[in-house]
């Protein structure tokens, strides 16, 4: 199965959302990718939520998530027409959702389709931590 085709517009874990540390953000999530297309290539900045959760499996994993989304998505014009036929729109029309579970992550894609914005927020969550397997965790967001 192809990496797109493994998308959902299902949240496979809301409740991460409601477990959220002192920071504001979910204390199950390792972190995101903001990215920006500027016309010819993809940026990114990673925004480091609970640097404690990185096992050297979720970090990879959510590396290769990030890779393949490049390699899926070389344009913005190729995620909007996704974002189009496929993802989970919201009450903004040039915003969406898509979902993916993989083997030590689940990942929520907020993509965003209008120019001179940022254009995607991939964000992390650790199956381990959300499942309370991980001991204690950063509460204070790392630049």
């Amino acid at each position: 199965m192809m990496w797109i085709e493994k998308l959902s517009n299902e949240n496979p874990c809301p409740q991460a959302w409601q477990d959220k540390g002192e920071n504001g953000y979910p204390r199950s999530e390792l972190g995101y990718f903001r990215c920006d297309y500027d016309g010819y290539r993809w940026w990114n900045t990673v925004w480091p939520i609970n640097r404690s959760l990185g096992t050297p499996e979720l970090i990879t994993e959510f590396d290769s998530v990030y890779d393949a989304f490049l390699k899926a998505f070389p344009t913005r014009e190729a995620m909007r027409k996704y974002c189009l036929a496929h993802a989970e729109p919201t009450s903004e029309g040039t915003e969406f959702n898509a979902y993916l579970t993989m083997e030590h992550g689940f990942y929520w894609l907020r993509m965003i389709t209008r120019k001179g914005d940022y254009n995607l927020y991939l964000h992390c969550i650790s199956k381990a931590a959300l499942a309370g397997h991980e001991g204690d965790q950063d509460t204070e967001r790392s630049e």
